[in-house]
């Protein structure tokens, strides 16, 4: 699985996989209990590959956050998000150096451990290498057109004629009243 595939909703709990979109929702899998659902286009989505961390020094990618944290674990589950809040700081201190603690909250580590399990208990981790030819949002869009083409038949072959623009009289500048 690749890190792009993977997404956070917000008000909703745990992760999700792209099953498929339109232009007004997108219907999504929870990782949690397997369960289709559709988003409308109004609710904040976030891909995994797009979120970082703050540190004191540059921020750090949740991909290589959660690599570490899958090397730092031997691949197994880690500490529970259930675990007290100063567990779960040292937990994630011990993985991700010079963490930003006036900017991330202890719901930030809570989600941010809460995620790793769930994916290692998917089996996602460690991520597939990405594309870098094409990116993540124009092969789900791709996707959707190649899905969407099938399905619509001979609407997908239709072409549109464009009308030439019908011409605005002018109105002279003279000869306006002033």
């Amino acid at each position: 699985m690749k890190i792009s595939e993977v997404l956070a909703i917000s008000g909703k709990p745990g992760l999700f996989k792209v099953v498929a979109s339109s232009s007004k929702n997108l219907v999504v899998e929870s990782m949690l209990d397997n369960k289709r659902t559709s988003v409308p286009g109004s609710v904040r989505i976030s891909s995994l590959s797009d979120i970082t961390m703050y540190t004191t020094k540059d921020d750090v990618a949740l991909r290589t956050i959660l690599h570490s944290m899958h090397k730092k674990t031997k691949g197994e589950a880690a500490i529970s998000h259930n675990a007290s809040a100063g567990d779960i700081k040292e937990f994630v201190d011990s993985v991700v150096k010079d963490l930003d603690h006036e900017r991330i909250f202890n719901s930030d580590l809570k989600k941010l451990v809460q995620w790793y399990n769930l994916l290692v208990s998917q089996k996602a981790l460690p991520f597939e290498e990405e594309d870098e030819t094409e990116g993540a949002a124009s092969k789900a869009t791709a996707k959707v057109k190649s899905t969407n083409k099938k399905h619509q038949g001979k609407a997908a072959v239709k072409k549109t004629v464009s009308k030439s623009p019908k011409v605005m009289p002018t109105v002279n500048s003279a000869s306006k009243k002033g």
